[in-house]
Order: structure tokens, then sequence, then C-alpha cells
């Protein structure tokens, strides 16, 4: 087991230049900096039009800095985020970001941070709110090594944070303390006690704790631990279907929880988040891989927000164990959820979610700009970012992503137009590294594979999930795959959900549709190439049968 002390040390070795998602030990995934998406990719122009929208009026200085009463740093945490991410999957230089930066400190409290001070009384939208500061703020410092936010966000931590140690073991998570009606798109404070004021968004301090542990990776304070632990154990008291927690905040928590068990090497953070995301799949995943609000509110809608964290909580849970089945999640949350929440204009929105009862997938939200679209300015580069992972000299595909990797020491490129078209071509340029074997996913959507080496026909293994190409590549060594993928179907709460590929289908009806009585050929990809279609009157795809 890795200690803290040994962790957090070659951590600080990695700042301030742009680093991993995780140190080289073990399966990782590379920096958004070694990978470059081909030109006019479905992927690279989803990222491009998420930027374009975060250029907007909406998300320039003057917005983006003005205080939200309501959600002190959310606002802005998740726009310097959201801009930070799309920077680096693009390889640019963000128009706006300095000058929000530079604002910042002067909009502070007294005290250091966004919004009023409650005294004794702790307000958990505050806490959530800063914690998306505290995630924009940390991502930034990594990417670019800008010391003068530093002090912003160890003033956070020590004003705002800190001083609740001890009474976060007390948050209440008793069904009948917290509201299970009502409650908006955009949460509010709904009930108070004496020492809490409470949200709608059931949970949301959670999503505070996980930019505090964003805040402990970059400062590496070990007085941050006892806080971080406290809120993990509290989390892990929650009946999350009991209280109906909000799923996003459940899915932050995970994601932060997925990262202090990379930081520490304590096996017990793992094991308790594999656990919750069987909950989370059983019981807060609609039949189109996105996201009930709020578990066990089942006539509600979905939330990007919730989604692009369901899709990095899967993969890195990937990363963790290599169990397969983490890694088709996240496909098919990509494309099945984030990509039908993606608008034409760039931005996200909230859907339906489709029941036996009520089997149609439509637009609920047609933007929320308020916190999706900048959430998708993440989630987006996170799908970049998966496409290439390495452990020692094998060099693992996990996602076909037209796209090239380069590192000093090895560069690929994969040409593919999956998951329209079944197949991907891999050339290596350069291999220092001495990658010896390739790792391409045996996707359970897929067969009939066929691999060539330089135009010859090659057998394959089969590891953790991955076909296996066994060579000592060198420069100009070309890989061709070739497989099948088709019309299938799976069962969902005891109804049949039809795919091609990793691809859910849909029926344009506007009355429900036995399945025994589908045409197949008229079925359709609820995944589309940001449509406008979408928000035309009277739009609704039947995914559901």
């Amino acid at each position: 087991m890795k200690t803290r002390t040994l962790v957090l040390t070659v951590l600080a070795a990695l700042m301030p230049v742009a680093c991993t998602e995780k140190t080289e030990e073990g399966l990782h995934v590379f920096p958004l900096e070694s990978v470059t998406l081909a030109s006019g990719s479905p992927l690279q122009e989803r990222i491009l039009r998420n930027q374009s929208r975060l250029e907007s009026e909406l998300y320039q200085p003057d917005r983006a800095i003005a205080d939200d009463v309501n959600w002190p740093g959310d606002y802005v945490g998740r726009t310097i985020l959201g801009v930070t991410m799309d920077a680096r999957a693009l390889h640019a230089e963000p128009r706006y970001l300095g000058e929000i930066l530079r604002r910042l400190p002067g909009s502070r409290n007294a005290k250091g941070y966004l919004g009023g001070d409650f005294g004794k009384v702790i307000n958990e939208q505050q806490l959530s709110g800063h914690g998306w500061l505290l995630r924009g703020l940390c991502e930034y410092y990594k990417w670019k090594g800008d010391e003068s936010v530093l002090p912003v966000i160890r003033t956070i931590v020590d004003s705002l944070f800190l001083p609740g140690t001890g009474r976060y073991a007390a948050y209440p998570i008793a069904p009948e303390q917290r509201s299970t009606t009502g409650g908006a798109a955009s949460g509010s404070i709904g009930a108070a006690t004496p020492d809490w004021m409470l949200s709608t968004d059931v949970g949301c301090l959670f999503i505070g704790m996980a930019g505090l542990i964003d805040a402990y990776e970059v400062l590496g304070d070990e007085r941050i631990v006892p806080t971080i632990e406290e809120m993990l154990g509290r989390f892990l008291e929650v009946d999350l279907t009991g209280i109906q927690m909000q799923t996003h905040a459940t899915l932050s928590a995970l994601r932060g929880m997925l990262k202090y068990h990379a930081l520490t090497g304590e096996d017990k953070w793992l094991e308790a988040a594999k656990e919750r995301w069987a909950t989370y799949e059983k019981d807060g995943m609609t039949c189109n891989y996105a996201n009930y609000n709020w578990f066990g509110r089942f006539d509600a809608w979905t939330e990007p927000c919730a989604v692009v964290d369901s899709y990095i909580v899967a993969f890195n849970l990937w990363l963790e164990t290599r169990d397969a089945h983490y890694r088709d999640m996240a496909e098919l949350i990509y494309y099945n959820a984030i990509c039908h929440g993606q608008r034409e204009n760039g931005g996200f929105g909230c859907d339906s979610t489709p029941l036996p009862d009520s089997p149609f997938l439509k637009v609920v939200i047609p933007e929320a700009t308020w916190c999706c679209t900048m959430r998708g300015g993440e989630g987006l580069p996170r799908v970049a970012a998966s496409a290439w992972a390495r452990d020692g000299r094998k060099l693992y595909v996990p996602f076909f992503c037209a796209s090239t990797l380069s590192t000093p020491d090895l560069t690929v490129e994969e040409v593919t137009g999956y998951p329209v078209q079944p197949s991907a071509t891999f050339t290596f340029t350069s291999n220092r590294a001495g990658i010896d074997k390739l790792l391409l996913p045996d996707l359970p959507w897929a067969d009939g594979w066929h691999v060539e080496v330089n135009g010859e026909s090659v057998e394959t293994g089969t590891e953790d999930g991955f076909l296996a190409v066994n060579r000592r590549f060198k420069p100009g060594d070309k890989v061709e795959v070739l497989f099948r993928t088709g019309l299938r179907t799976d069962r969902w709460k005891d109804k049949t959900r039809f795919f091609n590929g990793p691809l859910m289908l849909g029926l344009d009806t506007e009355e429900a549709v036995d399945a025994s009585a589908v045409d197949t050929e008229a079925l359709r990809p609820v995944c589309h190439p940001m449509s406008p279609e979408v928000l035309r009157p009277g739009y609704a795809r039947q995914v559901l049968f």
C-alpha cells in the first residue's frame, strides 16, 4: 500500500507542470496536452462548440464573477473549470479566463470566500459552490502552475471548510430531516436547523467535499485530512434511496472518493465507491444511461452535470480495477446520455427520464446555462483524455477515438469512424517507450474481430477485457482493426431496448409502440450530432418499448 506521504511527494514533484490524471505508476491516462483530437472529428466538434458557448457573454468576466447569493462560488467555479478543460483539450488559450482570475480575489468577503458569513451555521450550498471553485482553481493550477491562485485556495479551505470540522459528522441525513418533495433544476435552501442551512439538492455538501479533496491534492496540507475523512464517513452513512439523495451529489462524492483513494492508496475507499456505484446503476440511472435527479423520484429530469460525473466515476473505476464492465458503462454513458444532452449551440440541457409507462426521451430544459453547460466543458475533455492509457510497456485504447497520442518517447495516430464505422487504424511514428503490447477494447457489442499488422493477419490474445496485439512496435508499423456491430437488444426493467453497437436506438412516434410491432428499419440512435431537431416543438423519441 502506498503511504500518504509518498504519494503526496510524488504529486508535488509533478507540480506545477501539467500532469497526468494519476502518477506514472500503474495504469494511467495521459495528460490532455499529449492528445490531439483529429480535425473535424465528432468529439473535437463537440468541444469546439462548448468552448464557443463558454466564451459567450454569459461566461465573460462581468457575468462569471458576479456573486450568486444562493450558490456562492458555484457559477464562477464551474466556469473556470469548464474553460480550463476545454482549452487543454483543444491546445488553446482561453480568451477571458485571465481576467476572471484577476477579478476573483476582489470579489471575496472579509474572510476570503464568496457569499455571506453565516457564523457557526453551515450553508451547504455555499460549501457546494466553493467545491466547484476549488476544483476550477486546482485544475487551472495543475495546468499552468500559476501560484497566484494558491492563496485563494488556501484561504477558502482555512476560512470556510476547516471551521466545520467536528460538525460534518452530524450533517442531517435522516429522511425526516430532509424534504423528499419539491426542488427545482437549481436547488434552494429548503430547511434550516440551528446548525445547518439545508438544500433541496439533498447531499450537495459532498460536492464541496470533492473540491476539498482536489485542494488536498494540490496543497498537500495534512490538516485537511481529518475534515475529508469526517465528510467521507458521513457520506457512507447516508441511505441514498431512503433520503432520496440527489444523484449528482452522490456521483460528485464518488468522484472525490476515488481521487482520495488514488492519493492515499487506502483500498477501503475504492471498495466503498464500488458499492455506492452499484446502487447508482440500479436505482439512479435512466434507460439511456443518464440520471434521475434524485434517487427514488423517477418523474423528474436528467442533469448533464451528474451524467458527466457518472462518466468520470465509471472510467476511474475501470482505471482502478481493470474491470471491463466499468469501461463499457463509460462508453454507453457518453454516447447515449452526454451526447443527447448537448445542444446545437454547444451548451447542455436537461432531458426527460423515459419509463415503461411514459417511454419518450425529450427535452425538459433546453439549456441549463447556470451549471450543465459549464460541466460539459469538463466532461467532453475527460472523454478525450480517456482515449489512451498506459501501464509500463502496454498501450491501452480504452475507447476508439480519432486522435494522435504524442509524448517525448511515443507517437501513435488513430484513424477511425467509430461507432458508425466499425474499424480503426493505428500508425506508430515513434516508440522509444518500448511499447510491446497494444490493447484494444473487446467490445461486448462487437464480433468478427480481424487484426492486421502491416497488411498481415495476426492472432490476438485477451487480457482484462481487451484484445492484445503483441509486438515490439517500430516507427511505420500500422495496425488495422476490423469488426462487426449490428442490431441488438437487451432488457431493462422487463422491457426491451434496441441498440446498434453502443448506440441506443429510438423511434420517432407520437404514440408508444409495442416492441413486437417495431419496424427496426425505422429506429435511429438517440445520440445525435448536436441536432437542432431535439428542440423543435413536439420532439420526442421512444427509447423503451
